[in-house]
């Protein structure tokens, strides 16, 4: 009766350490972070300079290869080219220089994108620069970088910077709204800043700063910005 007793306790024992009550199974495995790209900068043709690298492709074009730095996790890059005629010359690779064949003697903005998947991730700013060939000595002058200051108090500072291979710049016009063509708010003027500007929050305004020359050449730097209260 003992012996049959220690068999049934033992059987027991034994349903209960290995019998389905458990779940032993591994918990699911982390799905993987998603991969950022990473910020990255414009090398060649330097900013507001004329460039003087390049190979002929007849009287009037040339081959430049534009260059940037590595974004981390881009599988691809786009780089665009934009003349001060609003004519673009485009290129896509994997690399980190691409050659494209612009005009002679011309103004150009560029900027490159680094690609991953749906992803894109522009380059820290873009670069302004004049091709290869330029014989006149009266150049229009480069649009201007802008920078706004957010002064968390319903106002803003707007700073531009301008750039003239002629280093002829005689003043800018300022013009600022909530349309995509804003009245000016500042006219001829000489200097390369606005301070506390009021702006209301959580609305899309649109600035345009032209630049002018003594000979009475004008560029035009226009941005769109929306402050989020």
């Amino acid at each position: 009766m003992k012996l049959l007793n220690l068999i049934i306790a033992a059987a027991l024992l034994f349903t209960t350490s290995c019998g389905g009550g458990g779940d032993d199974s591994p918990p699911p495995p982390t799905p993987p972070a998603e991969l950022e790209l990473g910020a990255f900068s414009l090398v060649f043709p330097e900013n507001n300079e004329v460039c003087t690298e390049g190979e002929d492709v007849g009287t009037d074009m040339i081959t430049i290869v534009f260059r940037w730095g590595s974004s981390s996790n881009a599988t691809s890059y786009k780089i665009e080219v934009t003349q001060d005629t609003g004519q673009k010359f485009e290129a896509t690779t994997t690399s980190t220089s691409a050659p494209l064949t612009v005009p002679k003697g011309t103004q150009f903005t560029w900027n490159v994108s680094a690609i991953r998947e749906d992803k894109t991730k522009a380059g820290n700013t873009d670069f302004n620069f004049y091709s290869e060939g330029i014989t006149e000595s009266n150049h229009t002058p480069f649009p201007a970088s802008i920078t706004l200051e957010d002064n968390m108090d319903g106002t803003i500072n707007i700073v531009w910077v301008g750039s003239d291979i002629d280093n002829d710049i005689e003043n800018y016009d300022i013009m600022l709204g909530t349309t995509p063509e804003p009245s000016a708010i500042l006219e001829n003027t000489t200097s390369t800043r606005i301070d506390n500007q009021a702006i209301n929050y959580d609305t899309i305004y649109y600035l345009n700063v032209v630049t002018k020359d003594q000979h009475g050449n004008s560029s035009n730097s226009k941005k769109q910005f929306n402050f989020k209260n």
